[in-house]
């Protein structure tokens, strides 16, 4: 005989993707979820645009997308670092997956402090890029990279990430594909080459992002980056694309790595229209945000602009529960220290508000 109630709880359980069940997206669609949320957080009426004012004052993003890009973005280096400058922030990352963005932050450098020589903005917001190795882990196109003005990250693989297919169940075990770009080997020892990039990062002293890959691939790159004293991110973990278990968030940032907490999925998104978004909340309760780090990873065309996106982000975390000084430390002093910015904070602290200095206007 059927037991209807035990076969209706065993649905209510199911999976939708690593840790979402279908009972908590029944919660989450509720009609009266809204009503909820205020009856269980009444806090969240506090919370008022231009909150997020302080916290932006010094803040770094150190994943963001913009145009040049191999896609369309939402707003080029020149607007993102426009609206960077208004809010005060402090610095800027602009990633490209697959090739050099420190040239156009160079660039973009350079168009702030002509704006400011000009009196038409009064803040000079640092703009950095780096290099994508969706290409390949070739430590010679690396070093050269380094040698690019204003280059402070190396994202390592996400599209063609042989951990990121066999993660989402379209490879099999050792058995990559032709173009699959691979960080360990089978036996799970880190690959030659990419041990030489996570070298140079250090000498270099630019952080590096681990791209979109699964556990099997980041325990073992988390272990050696502790070894070599290499300053390392795991890229949005809670996006179901590389999607991490807590336990598995704990594993690599008890070594050291810190764990990528951006605006995606927190924020709702046609990206991933099916999240929860208390994930963030208890995540970040959960590693402490010691081992946490703020970024957009906005700059899709489907999305709001970067900077209004982090404003949103910051409400939201502080509807929620996270301490102005967790939010700080989030997104100002780990994203500094993964840049190896974090020598600079202390003058940063006390230049703020001097006049910049000063530049050749750009042609």
């Amino acid at each position: 005989m059927c037991d209807f109630a035990a076969d209706a709880d065993a649905a209510r359980q199911l999976l939708v993707g690593r840790v979402l069940t279908v009972e908590r997206v029944r919660q989450l669609n509720a009609k009266d979820y809204f009503y909820q949320m205020l009856k269980d957080n009444p806090e969240i009426v506090k919370i008022h645009p231009g909150i997020e004012n302080e916290l932006l004052k010094g803040a770094i993003d150190c994943h963001i997308h913009a145009y040049p890009d191999f896609v369309h973005r939402s707003q080029d280096m020149f607007q993102i670092a426009v609206d960077a400058s208004k809010a005060g922030m402090r610095a800027l990352a602009f990633k490209d997956h697959w090739n050099v963005s420190a040239n156009a932050a160079y660039l973009a450098q350079r168009h702030i402090d002509t704006l400011i020589e000009f009196g038409e903005l009064t803040h000079r917001v640092e703009v950095y890029g780096g290099t994508g190795t969706c290409l390949g882990m070739n430590p010679q196109a690396v070093r050269i990279a380094l040698q690019y003005p204003n280059c402070k990250m190396i994202w390592f693989p996400t599209f063609t990430s042989y951990g990121f297919w066999r993660g989402a169940g379209k490879r099999e075990a050792g058995k990559p594909e032709k173009n699959d770009v691979r960080l360990v080997s089978d036996s799970g020892e880190v690959l030659p080459e990419v041990i030489e990039i996570m070298e140079m990062a250090v000498e270099k002293k630019v952080g590096i992002g681990f791209g979109h890959t699964d556990f099997k691939e980041l325990l073992p790159l988390a272990k050696k980056a502790k070894q070599l004293g290499v300053r390392a991110t795991i890229d949005h973990p809670l996006l179901e694309l590389n999607k991490l278990l807590l336990d598995e968030m704990k594993q690599l940032a008890d070594l050291g790595v810190y764990v990528g907490t951006y605006c995606q999925p927190m924020i709702p998104s046609l990206y991933q229209p099916v999240a929860d978004p208390m994930e963030t909340i208890k995540t970040i309760k959960e590693i402490g945000p010691d081992r946490c780090i703020i970024g957009s990873d906005f700059g899709q065309v489907l999305h709001m602009d970067s900077i209004d996106g982090m404003r949103v982000f910051i409400r939201a975390l502080l509807g929620f529960g996270i301490r102005e000084k967790d939010v700080k430390t989030m997104l100002q002093d780990n994203p500094a220290k993964l840049m190896w910015l974090d020598a600079k904070h202390t003058d940063f602290a006390k230049v703020y508000n001097e006049a910049p200095p000063k530049v050749v206007p750009a042609l």
